[in-house]
């Protein structure tokens, strides 16, 4: 039943492609994942996106693929922990196009393995990239959507970050995080004209699990289910159809939706699944060294 109301909202989504027209839209980590299937279904729309990334070499080629094809698009490096490089990339943004009508803060890393195997250091690089890239993108976008009397800001963040996920503890934590500062911003926002939303998806099958940090898990055997993901145009197309409905919470898989829900009104039984799915962890997953 749920695949099929899915199916209806998406196909009602498709009726819908100017909705985005002549907006400008900012997608940070646009280049990969995601973030460029965002972007490949925005551009049809005609509006004006502005991909922010680290790799000026990813960003560029893409780009001049989009251009090629006729739609109206640029690229800003920018690594988004970097407050003062994101306020300077906001401001440019502002300066040639006038206005920021969509933020999707999208750019971030994973991360995966038990909380006893991770070291320090890479507790505050997963905080630092999640967290505070997240936060930079909202405070300057937001800033920016106030003096204009308008604007939605779109955080991605997890379905770990609305369920406590056996192995994603950390990579969990910085996701929670970025829920709890998107829903008490989307209150305080409502009556200034701006909308905040937070998108919550699925494990997805896109290029961040190459470039994750994993400690002590057995890499080999983990990324052997990577085809069995989720696809990154079909999330896209449920994260886009959610802004348009500016949902408070965007999810994209209804077994994801599902399990919060399940989550939330019988916590006991969740956590009785979750230590199961520890012990499968170990058993499978774990690395000896």
């Amino acid at each position: 039943m749920g695949g099929v109301i899915y199916r209806i909202q998406i196909q009602v989504g498709d009726f819908m492609n100017t909705f985005f027209k002549d907006s400008v839209v900012v997608v940070t980590g646009g280049a990969s994942g995601i973030g460029k299937e965002i972007v490949n279904q925005i551009v049809p729309s005609g509006a004006k996106v502005i991909i922010v990334g680290r790799s000026a070499k990813t960003g560029k080629e893409f780009v001049k693929d989009l251009k090629h094809r006729g739609f109206v698009v640029d690229f800003e490096q920018a690594d988004m922990v970097d407050e003062k490089k994101v306020e300077r990339t906001i401001n440019a943004i502002v300066k040639k196009y006038g206005r920021i009508d969509y933020m999707f803060n999208n750019a971030g890393i994973f991360m995966g393995g038990e909380i006893r195997d991770t070291k320090l250091e890479n507790w505050h690089k997963v905080m630092n990239n999640n967290i505070f890239a997240t936060i930079n993108g909202t405070h300057y976008a937001y800033q920016q959507m106030l003096k204009q009397g308008n604007g939605h800001i779109v955080n991605v963040a997890s379905a770990a970050g609305l369920i406590p996920v056996p192995g994603m503890g950390i990579y969990g934590a910085t996701k929670f995080a970025i829920v709890g500062l998107t829903h008490a911003l989307r209150n305080e926002a409502k009556s200034l004209g701006v909308k905040v939303s937070a998108v919550c998806p699925t494990v997805i099958n896109t290029p961040l699990y190459d470039t994750a940090i994993y400690n002590k898990v057995d890499t080999k055997k983990a990324l052997k289910t990577r085809k069995a993901l989720q696809t990154p145009e079909l999330a896209a197309k449920r994260i886009l159809h959610g802004v348009r409905r500016n949902k408070a919470t965007i999810h994209t898989a209804f077994s994801s939706h599902a399990t919060w829900v399940l989550y939330r009104i019988a916590p006991r039984l969740y956590d009785f699944g979750a230590r199961r799915v520890v012990n499968i962890y170990r058993e499978k997953l774990r690395a000896s060294s």
